[in-house]
């Protein structure tokens, strides 16, 4: 009879450095990725992406005769910009909410190699005296 026990198994932490350590290399070649995109043009166009996470608890009912409801989960952001390059290629890039506030349509602007911040070079509002 084998008097050995074992707690746990050695292939699940095996899994999850795995599974974790794939994340975070994907999160890091992402943020290198994203600084070495460079870029001077014309804003053509500003977008907002708005994505709703819900929970999973829909209807709910407690067992005390309370029914919880559509327990909605928090919305999200995403501000991008598109910008017609000088060569003429079309960039769609995700900014801040105060750039997007900031920056207007026909606005001149670069983003240098890297960095990820998005530069006003000349602003549509000098440009057209109307507005």
């Amino acid at each position: 009879m084998n008097s050995t026990t074992t707690k746990g198994s050695p292939y699940l932490i095996i899994i999850i450095i795995a599974v974790f350590g794939t994340v975070i290399a994907v999160l890091i070649y992402s943020a290198i990725r994203r600084r070495e995109v460079s870029f001077e043009g014309e804003v053509i166009d500003k977008n907002i992406v708005e994505t709703v996470q819900t929970n999973d608890m829909q209807g709910v009912n407690n067992g005390t005769g309370i029914n919880l409801g559509n327990m909605q989960g928090n919305v999200t952001h995403t501000y991008k910009i598109k910008v017609k390059d000088n060569s003429g290629k079309v960039i769609n890039y995700k900014v801040s909410q105060g750039k997007y506030e900031i920056i207007e349509i026909g606005d001149r602007v670069s983003k240098p190699k890297g960095t990820t911040d998005v530069t006003i070079l000349d602003s549509s509002k000098t440009n057209n005296p109307a507005s």
